[in-house]
Formats: structure tokens, C-alpha cells, sequence
């Protein structure tokens, strides 16, 4: 094999290796907002549960605004919206409301998570 091919190839594994990193990072903050939802009198898992989901938003919203960001415009876009409805429904929670919201969280970081996990 050409230096190229390898090259390419280890591109290849390396983006692959980062989405699945990423989706993990979603389905963790998912499996702790499920876990403070299940136990709604437990304030500490609540906080951990916004401030793990506010770290993996947190760098999203970084990675689409990044000057080198190679995602397509309408897809940052799209996230952009996403990250700023999971920064307010975090704030409302974070102040004792909204959460009743709290499933939707969990919702959109679980269809994240699949859909890096299919473009693999």
C-alpha cells in the first residue's frame, strides 16, 4: 500500500473513532438525566446529570462555531438550534422548572447518539 491509501485509511478510522466517542459522550449524559428523572427527590443527580449534559452541549456549540468546522452549514445550523433549546430547558431545570422537560433532553441526546453511531 501507498503512503496515501494508509493515510486515508487511518483518516478513516480516526473520524470513525471520534464519532463513537461522541455518541458515547450523548448516550452518557441520556443514562444521567434518565437516572435523575427516575428520582425526581434527588437533587445531586440532577445537577451532575444538567452539568455532564451542559459539558458534551458545550462542546458542540464549540465545534460548529469553530472557524475549521467541515460540517455542512445547514447542519450546524440545525445543532445550533438543538444546543440553544438544551441550554434553556438545562437553565429552567437548573431553577426548578421545567422539568417535565427533562425527557425531551434525553430524547434528543439519544437520537444524536444513533445517528453518529449509522455514520460510521
Amino acid at each position: 500500500m501507498t503512503a496515501a491509501v494508509l493515510a486515508y485509511e487511518n483518516t478513516g478510522k480516526t473520524l470513525a473513532q471520534g464519532r463513537v466517542a461522541e455518541a458515547l459522550a450523548f448516550s452518557k449524559a441520556a443514562r444521567l438525566l434518565e437516572d435523575a428523572r427516575t428520582h425526581p427527590g434527588d437533587a445531586a443527580k440532577l445537577r451532575e446529570a444538567l452539568r455532564v449534559n451542559g459539558v458534551v452541549w458545550t462542546a458542540v456549540q464549540a465545534e460548529i462555531t469553530a472557524a475549521r468546522s467541515t460540517l455542512p452549514r445547514q447542519l450546524r445550523a440545525g445543532l445550533m438550534s438543538l444546543s440553544l433549546f438544551v441550554d434553556r430547558v438545562t437553565e429552567a431545570a437548573r431553577a426548578g422548572q421545567g422539568l417535565d422537560q427533562i425527557q425531551a433532553l434525553i430524547d434528543i441526546n439519544r437520537d444524536v447518539a444513533a445517528g453518529l453511531m449509522e455514520t460510521r
